[in-house]
This record gives structure tokens, sequence and C-alpha cells, in this order.
């Protein structure tokens, strides 16, 4: 199952979708166990166009009962980023997300102060997306 094609969804927001079609598996199980292996930070698993599951970790497995299985199958796996990756790229583009009525946004730490308030420009992006192993495993 590692023939996936990536396409960005959301491309500032750290969205990406993962698709692959694949054949049911022979044998008789009534079930099979969907290992998505590494993934940051979340998950959504869509099966033929139906939600399966939305996994938050910190293990990725969800369990697929064999009815639901066609012959051919499309399987969709959409990731969610951490937002610190999208807070530090707004900082670095100057694009305004700190818009709160009466409040402002103090930095808890010296780095991350930029004119007095808290800014996330010097972060250093963190892993994102689907690494695998995926895997599709029999269940008795």
């Amino acid at each position: 199952m590692d023939r996936f094609r990536r396409g960005c969804l959301y491309k500032l927001f750290g969205v990406a979708r993962y698709t692959l079609q694949f054949n049911k598996p022979p044998g008789r199980a009534a079930s099979y166990l969907l290992s998505l292996g590494k993934v940051n930070e979340t998950a959504e698993v869509i099966l033929n166009g139906k939600p399966v599951a939305t996994l938050i970790g910190p293990s990725f497995n969800a369990v697929i009962p064999a009815a639901v299985l066609q012959a051919t199958n499309r399987l969709e796996i959409v990731v969610a980023n951490l937002m610190a990756n999208r807070i530090s790229y707004m900082d670095r583009n100057n694009i305004p997300w700190k818009i709160f009525y009466n409040t402002n946004m103090p930095a808890r730490k010296a780095e991350n102060v930029k004119d007095g308030l808290f800014n996330a420009s010097n972060w250093k992006p963190l892993p994102s997306g689907l690494s695998g192993p995926v895997s599709l495993t029999a269940l008795q």
C-alpha cells in the first residue's frame, strides 16, 4: 500500500489528501486492520467515499469490516498538519492572524518576541504528512 498519490488540498493550511486504488485482498477475513504508520499530525480515513475514522494518535490504526470492501476500492487519507507551520508562515510573510478584540499576544519565550508581541517567524517547519508505512492486515 505504498503507491499513494499525494495531492495538496489547502497548501496554506497544511492539509493534504493521499489517494490509493486497491483490490480487495484475497481470503475470508472478517475485518482488516489499516495501519497508517507515521502521521503528522491527524488523519481522516475515507474508503469508497465514506468516512471510516478520524485518527489523532498516538497510533494511527482503523479496523475496516470486510463487508465494506468492494472488488476495487478507493482509499483516501486526509492529513492535517499542526497550526504551528501555518502560524510561522503567516508571521514570515506579514499576514495578519492575531486579530483579536481587546487583547495582546505576549510571548512566553524571548526568542518569540518581535515588536513587543509574540512572533513565530523564526520557527523551523515541523514534519507534516503521511510518512507510513501503510498496511492492510487481515484480522481473524
